[in-house]
């Protein structure tokens, strides 16, 4: 073992940004301040497959403080409904876009954003939309659908093949002395970081935004954005001091950072979502 190893091997390392963090003092995506920021809330689907029938605005857009209400029919213009901005790290298929149609595609699916002078009064005009749905008919249980599972095929472009097969499994089970066989079921567990999902959007004048969001990689959120918003590189910089834990959900951009972009562009105004 070298002198440098010696040296550092059972020796504690301070974090550069632990203190910071600990006391408070690190400033997250959703923490800037800037003058006249307006505050946006999502309205989300209560169903998991169909479309929208209708959206009563009437109270919410009642509500002193409301801005603007976008759904997918006023939302703003975006260069990615021309399927431009592919997500690299995704799994495979086309990426979600916010407010893209009347097409509910799974519970929870953004269907609003209300914006506000405040935060308190977009979640409360958001509560005061009405949406009706027509549902269509779906599955949520698993075991139910168990026959019908997708069988992929043995080739598939750009996957190694599986193992050759060995030994006879059927064969080895039937001969077994003990046999046991249970079903278990077990509640799903999300590694929730301990900061949310927030992005601050600038608005400098002229389409340059700062973008203050919660990524683990800037560049993911810039090329996101210049893409999706036909901007170029120079009008968009994202800063991004801080991750409050991420566990990798924070590798490609999530529906928040759309929509404080749209908001941005489309009011003229700095916004956060």
């Amino acid at each position: 073992m070298s002198v440098i190893q010696q040296l550092q091997v059972g020796r504690p390392i301070s974090r550069v940004d632990g203190r910071l963090k600990v006391t408070g003092k690190a400033q997250y995506a959703a923490e800037y301040q800037t003058d006249g920021l307006l505050y946006g809330y999502i309205v989300n689907a209560t169903i998991a497959a169909g479309r929208i029938a209708s959206m009563d605005l009437t109270a919410a857009r009642r509500m002193p403080g409301v801005v603007e209400i976008f759904t997918h029919e006023n939302r703003g213009k975006a260069a990615w409904l021309d399927r431009k901005w592919r997500d690299d790290v995704a799994p495979p298929g086309h990426p979600f876009r916010p407010l893209h149609s009347e097409r509910i595609l799974f519970d929870g699916q953004p269907v609003a954003l209300v914006v506000a002078e405040t935060f308190e009064a977009a979640r409360d005009a958001a509560s005061l939309i009405a949406v009706t749905y027509d549902v269509d008919p779906h599955c949520t249980e698993l075991e139910r659908k168990r026959s019908e599972a997708y069988v992929p095929p043995e080739k598939r472009s750009g996957i190694p093949p599986p193992p050759d097969p060995r030994g006879n499994a059927e064969q080895a089970f039937s001969d077994a002395p003990v046999k046991i066989s249970r079903d278990y079921r077990i509640n799903p567990e999300h590694h929730n970081p301990m900061e949310m999902f927030g992005s601050t959007c600038v608005f400098e004048g002229d389409s340059k935004l700062t973008i203050y969001d919660k990524t683990q990689g800037s560049q993911n959120a810039q090329g996101y954005v210049t893409s999706v918003f036909g901007l170029g590189s120079d009008d968009v910089r994202v800063v991004n001091h801080y991750v409050g834990g991420a566990f990798g959900s924070g590798l490609r951009p999530q529906h928040q950072l759309f929509f404080a972009v749209m908001a941005s562009l489309e009011l003229k105004r700095s916004v956060r979502v």
